[in-house]
């Protein structure tokens, strides 16, 4: 008797790693079909893409349509629209970030709109020659073309997007991270009623020698009508200080902005400004925070609020 509740309880305690051993063969003996499928190519829903010139130079567009834009209910409705740059990489952050939040209804449903860089130029060109604001010398490659990308915005892609979609020329959003960021920057000191939303990713405030800041300051007494709204969001670790992970102090350069921001709002209900200093966050990994972020305050903030 004694004998046969040993072999009864050997047994037992051999079912789990018979069962492990069972389902392992079957595993590397069924055929997986999934296979069959892995070169489907996956696209982003209710996206596609154009082409558009500026003179000889030609971009991309890619632009998102919100759910529920075709529908025959909403054929009278106008949209908010949030214009990239640096498109091939902002484009699908900002479409997944938005997703639930615009499904949800914890964000009005808006037109995404991505703007490459220049086809057949390299990206790391055409970004620095689009998001500069001034010429420096010291760099081998073309820099200053700010004012021609923001008259290509304001003259080419903004008018394309109003003559063949539904959107409200009140409700429209700047996002651009690192250069992208600067540039934004420039476009609210230079032309700020062209948008209405700034969202400024980690914005290179250091370039030329922080010469953005300096003209900012410079010109602030004129820009006490700016009525938009303005988030910037900055990795704490972007400093060139102990633990930082940048060449330039990025994080005060940011504070530094925000404190110009700041004076102007004092005399002025129609500009709100938020700076969020990003825990743990490198220049490579902020953006999709400050997007997620930025696209809450800038559509759900209460008018009025500065922080």
């Amino acid at each position: 008797m004694r004998i046969k509740i040993i072999l009864v309880s050997l047994l037992l305690l051999s079912l789990p790693l018979f069962s492990m051993l069972s389902a392992s063969a079957f595993a590397n003996n069924r055929s997986i079909e999934a296979t069959a499928h892995l070169t489907t190519p996956f696209s982003i829903p209710r996206s596609h893409t154009v082409q558009i010139n500026d003179q000889e130079r030609t971009y991309k567009l890619y632009i998102k349509l919100p759910k529920g834009y075709k529908a025959s209910e909403n054929r009278d409705r106008l949209y908010p629209v949030i214009y990239l740059t640096d498109a091939m990489y902002t484009f699908q952050i900002m479409s997944g970030v938005t997703r639930f939040p615009m499904n949800s209804k914890q964000m009005q449903p808006a037109i995404i709109v991505g703007i490459s860089w220049e086809l057949g130029l390299r990206s790391d060109h055409s970004r620095v020659r689009d998001y500069t604001p001034s010429v420096d010398s010291s760099w081998k490659k073309v820099t200053g073309g700010a004012d021609r990308h923001m008259r290509f915005l304001r003259d080419g892609i903004i008018p394309y997007m109003e003559q063949n979609f539904r959107v409200d020329p009140s409700q429209r959003t700047y996002v651009g991270n690192s250069l992208g960021g600067l540039f934004g920057a420039y476009i609210l000191l230079k032309q700020p009623e062209l948008f209405r939303n700034y969202l400024l990713g980690s914005p290179s405030l250091w370039w030329q020698e922080r010469h953005f800041l300096t003209q900012f300051a410079k010109n602030i007494a004129s820009l006490k009508e700016i009525d938009a709204n303005v988030f910037i969001g900055i990795g704490a670790l972007e400093h060139n200080g102990e633990g930082g992970d940048s060449e330039h102090d990025m994080v005060a350069d940011a504070q530094h902005f925000k404190a110009l921001l700041n004076n102007l709002e004092v005399n002025n209900p129609d500009l709100n400004s938020k700076l969020l200093i990003i825990g743990e966050a490198h220049h490579a990994t902020a953006f999709a925070t400050s997007a997620i972020h930025g696209m809450d305050w800038l559509f759900n903030h209460e008018v009025g609020v500065s922080q």
